[in-house]
């Protein structure tokens, strides 16, 4: 028998609604839930139906698909409904607006993306100091992200208007947790204490949107992942 969750829609819309309305992180919500945050992101995906059902799925990928050659302007609901072979109206039943279908898309790739990224973190092997934790972490995003074409959607520039949403929050995710790996780093010394943390996780996090750009836009990943293994070393390092 299938276990009924605790959690009923109201509550998974409200937690949704928490994590990603700007008032509190992802990280905070799911904690205040006892969750983990990769449930949370997928949630996001089910928020508006209790079975989202395959039409829903085959929309969200077909975007995915039509942004890999087209931009955000050229993408309408019914050019994506004619890819997956669905009656416009059926798309309209799914999402309202192009605005909603293209963040169900961006939501559904890092939702992904974060699951393979905690797949590969449980099984690989950590090193005691943060710095080289931080480079550890690093490449286990890069690889994930190679390994998961939809994330593109994540990465290049769409064209798509600030008003009509973005990938910005997942990002700033991963800025959080480079900030804790640097704050794990400074205490043990390892970087300057004169480093501004958010700073620089924020300059990391720059440097690794444009190597994953270049590669979404035809680099080589392995060359990407060798620059990868060496962003950490931008952190200046403490002075003895």
């Amino acid at each position: 028998m299938a276990r009924v969750s605790k959690f009923t829609l109201a509550d998974r819309q409200e937690a949704v609604a928490r994590a990603f309305g700007g008032a509190e992180s992802p990280t905070a919500v799911a904690g205040s839930l006892g969750i983990h945050t990769t449930t949370l992101y997928r949630w996001v995906e089910s928020s508006t139906t209790d079975k989202p059902g395959p039409a829903r799925m085959r929309l969200v990928e077909a975007t995915q698909e039509l942004l890999r050659h087209a931009d955000y302007v050229d993408i309408t609901i019914e050019s994506v409904a004619a890819r997956c072979g669905l009656a416009p109206r059926t798309a309209f039943h799914h999402f309202t607006s192009k605005r909603e279908l293209f963040q169900a898309a961006v939501d559904d790739a890092a939702a992904v993306l974060i699951e393979r990224i905690h797949d590969k973190s449980v099984n690989a092997t950590w090193p005691d100091a943060p710095l080289e934790q931080l480079q550890t972490f690093l490449r286990i995003a890069a690889e994930s992200i190679y390994d998961t074409p939809r994330t593109h959607v994540l990465f290049r520039n769409l064209g798509v208007p600030q008003s009509e949403g973005t990938a910005e929050h997942w990002h700033d995710n991963f800025v959080e947790a480079i900030t804790e790996l640097l704050r794990s780093a400074a205490r043990e010394g390892q970087i300057d204490p004169r480093t501004r943390l958010s700073d620089a996780a924020r300059l990391l996090t720059g440097a690794m949107r444009g190597i994953h750009t270049a590669v979404f836009d035809g680099a080589d990943p392995d060359t990407a992942l060798k620059l990868v293994s060496r962003v950490h070393l931008l952190i200046p390092t403490s002075e003895n």
